[in-house]
């Protein structure tokens, strides 16, 4: 499984996690199987280009790990058939460390921020 994660900066595993899920400037595309990072930018319309930033990480992978993120991207995320978690903090190393441990969340839509 592939997992994005936002990123403030393209440092592979010692990225910043974004704290604005749409607006930040690349997307880590971490895959569970081989363990490889693959850093993107955010092509999304938040940053000029088209389709809301779950729309685009729809077809790069199958989940995201989130510090936050507002209801109706959480929401548009899980109607895309990506699982949603919350709780990611730190660095990419950090987040998924955090996630093989299980310590992130499944997202609802009343963990989205009101924005």
């Amino acid at each position: 499984m592939k997992y994005a994660i936002p990123i403030d900066t393209n440092n592979d595993l010692d990225s910043i996690v974004g704290q604005h899920f749409g607006h930040v400037p690349f997307y880590a595309i971490w895959d569970q199987d081989s363990d490889e990072l693959n850093i993107v930018e955010n092509q999304s319309n938040h940053k000029g280009g088209s389709g809301l930033p779950m729309e685009f990480l729809a077809s790069l992978c199958d989940g995201v790990l989130l510090k936050g993120a507002g209801s109706k991207a959480v929401m548009l995320g899980k109607q895309l058939g990506l699982d949603v978690y919350m709780g990611a903090e730190g660095t990419v190393k950090d987040t998924i460390q955090k996630f093989i441990n299980g310590e992130l969340y499944a997202a609802t839509k009343d963990d989205g921020c009101n924005h």
